[in-house]
């Protein structure tokens, strides 16, 4: 649906997603991480507090931190940042109701205008073709499909007319914190499933690490860098520990 997510992440503790592809990351900074930076200038590993206080009563959307009760803003949904003392704070959101999706005049077709929320029936010439992009013509309102997964557009009488996504990852904020594992689509934006289960294939370190900074940890065991874990409940998801301190689960895209 087109404007249901907006603007997407450009900075996550100031390292640019312009040089950096940060899709994998974005759960870290609900638990109040920060990123250490390689020599590119992406990040390698992740800080973590141990002690989640100051995050767990706080909702995290764009950049900015809500209290409890307090309402979110996000383009053509109705967010609020809820939650308790117990369970901690995470973001809650009612959609909006779109009146129509189908056409009421046959020779007509539903698009969208720059920002609106919800489509409209358009009755431009069926011949009209007002974009082209990668070989394909589009209508007037019609959903544009880039191969940046990230960005959202639509044709528009004066070309392409485009958004970047901005994930509510802070709906599974709770589960986050509690550890368990992040699941991202391949060729997607957001944070799509969580894994708070056994994962299998990884080998555990020995013996206790003095130093943690480069490994991976999960329900309280640490992996060493480089490992591959899957999950045994997930088909087609791999977890590999590139960036710790947890690992980058990524749902296989199918052929």
């Amino acid at each position: 649906m087109w404007g249901k997510l907006a603007v997407t992440l450009l900075f996550v503790s100031g390292i640019a997603a312009k040089t950096c592809d940060l899709r994998y990351y974005q759960h870290y900074e609900h638990k109040g991480c920060t990123p250490v930076a390689g020599e590119d200038g992406c990040p390698v590993r992740y800080q973590c507090p141990t002690d989640l206080e100051d995050v767990r009563l706080k909702c995290l959307h764009n950049n900015e931190w809500y209290r409890i009760d307090e309402g979110i803003r996000q383009h053509c949904e109705s967010c609020t940042c809820k939650g308790d003392s117990v369970e901690g704070a995470y973001i809650d959101c009612a959609a909006v109701d779109c009146p129509d999706w189908q056409t009421k005049n046959k020779s007509c077709y539903m698009g969208y205008d720059p920002d609106a929320c919800c489509p409209r029936e358009m009755c431009h010439q069926t011949k009209e073709k007002a974009c082209n992009y990668n070989g394909r013509d589009y209508k007037i309102g019609q959903i544009i499909r880039t191969e940046d997964p990230c960005e959202d557009c639509i044709c528009t009488e004066k070309g392409p007319h485009c958004k970047k996504v901005n994930c509510l990852t802070g709906i599974y904020a709770p589960r986050i914190r509690e550890g368990c594992l992040s699941i991202y689509g391949e060729k997607s934006c957001c944070l799509s499933q969580l894994h708070c289960g056994e994962i299998e294939g990884a080998k555990p370190v020995s013996s206790q690490p003095e130093n943690t900074e480069n490994l991976c940890q999960y329900r309280g065991v640490y992996y060493e860098k480089g490992s591959i874990a899957t999950l045994p409940s997930k088909s087609g998801v791999e977890c590999n520990c590139v960036v710790p301190p947890d690992f980058t689960c990524i749902r296989k895209r199918r052929n």
